[in-house]
């Protein structure tokens, strides 16, 4: 039997409003750097969400794909592809644009460095890939077409807000950094629809574009 509070939160546009206004509020909070994430807080309230829904992570994406290798395959090419993309083109175009450059001054430390660099790639494959793309592309986005509506609209306007929020959640790197990190948002969501709302190939490309960054950051050869 459906109780009232999990039909509240799945049908009702006020208390989706509600949710995602906390959502905002943690975004906030960290943009004013109260707290050094959101990212964590807001893997908590998607699991809350879930669960007061009768959900699962496994209903928004986080399931075995159907062809592993499939998977694997299209990730590895995704990541390789937009990282060149990235570094050739986009990081260039944008700090032409916006006159100012992408601050990575915090992974300064990687460069010849063993320890932060093992570090790095650790953070970028439990933090960067699960956690983020669990909470921005998984739960935030489902979360934001469950408030606009389960249309190709709907659906659109869902990945436009994540993708922003992903983006300022990525502050530290000043407005060019904001600004790639949304694009590179967008990938991952339309990567995301690649896979038939499966998480997957977004995590995988998440997890091996940082760590093809990292390494370039570590062999001094990141432009």
């Amino acid at each position: 039997m459906t109780s009232s509070v999990e039909v509240l939160l799945r049908e009702k546009r006020f208390f989706i409003a509600l949710e995602l206004l906390i959502v905002l509020l943690f975004q906030v909070l960290h943009v004013l750097r109260i707290i050094p994430t959101a990212a964590i807080f807001l893997f908590f309230i998607g699991w809350l969400s879930l669960r007061l829904r009768k959900m699962n992570w496994s209903q928004i994406g986080f399931s075995r794909p159907v062809n592993w290798a499939h998977t694997i395959g299209i990730s590895i090419i995704a990541a390789i592809l937009f990282q060149m993309l990235s570094i050739g083109v986009l990081v260039p175009l944008i700090q032409k644009i916006t006159n100012e450059p992408l601050d990575l001054s915090q992974f300064e430390q990687l460069r010849s460095n063993w320890s932060p660099f093992i570090v790095a790639l650790i953070a970028s494959w439990t933090y960067a890939a699960f956690v983020e793309e669990l909470v921005y592309r998984g739960y935030l986005l489902n979360r934001f077409k469950d408030f606009f509506g389960n249309t190709n609209i709907g659906w659109l306007f869902g990945v436009i807000a994540s993708s922003i929020l992903f983006g300022f959640s990525h502050i530290y790197q000043g407005v060019s950094g904001i600004t790639e990190t949304f694009l590179s948002a967008l990938v991952m969501s339309a990567l995301y629809f690649v896979g038939k709302r499966n998480l997957w190939i977004p995590i995988l490309t998440h997890g091996i574009k940082d760590t093809i960054g990292f390494t370039l950051i570590f062999l001094g050869l990141y432009p």
